[in-house]
């Protein structure tokens, strides 16, 4: 059986190794890491086909070009581009279509739930 001051001394040769390797990894990290490259505008894309796949890039028809996203509001205004004719995610849906799309989606799955909930609480419910 390992003496108290072996086990001592093993433990603190322990604790040692683990604090310098700590060290020399976050001192590795520091060093390893690059300059970012600055993100492309939005206005350089000249197609939807090249803009849509970007999430903070928006393609018009309407005037034929790539904007930036206005992410301080939900949907973006009229006079940027009309629901219609504005493009996000992919070319072939409009922004109109999406936004409907999406509530359908969203009431069904709520009416799913209710009728689940329902169908427990009259599970649970003990027969007459």
């Amino acid at each position: 059986m390992p003496s108290f001051g072996a086990l001592g001394h093993t433990l603190s040769t322990s604790l040692v190794c683990a604090v310098a390797f700590l060290c020399v990894s976050f001192v590795s990290q520091g060093e390893c890491q690059a300059t970012q490259v600055p993100p492309t505008p939005c206005s350089s894309y000249k197609n939807c086909d090249t803009c849509v796949p970007h999430a903070k890039c928006l393609w018009c028809f309407t005037t034929n070009n790539c904007t930036e996203y206005p992410v301080t509001w939900l949907l973006p205004p009229a006079k940027l581009c009309p629901l219609s004719q504005a493009r996000w995610g992919v070319c072939w849906l409009n922004f109109e279509a999406l936004i409907i799309s999406m509530a359908v989606v969203c009431g069904v799955i709520l009416l799913a739930i209710g009728v689940c909930c329902c169908c427990c609480c009259c599970k649970k419910r003990p027969s007459r």
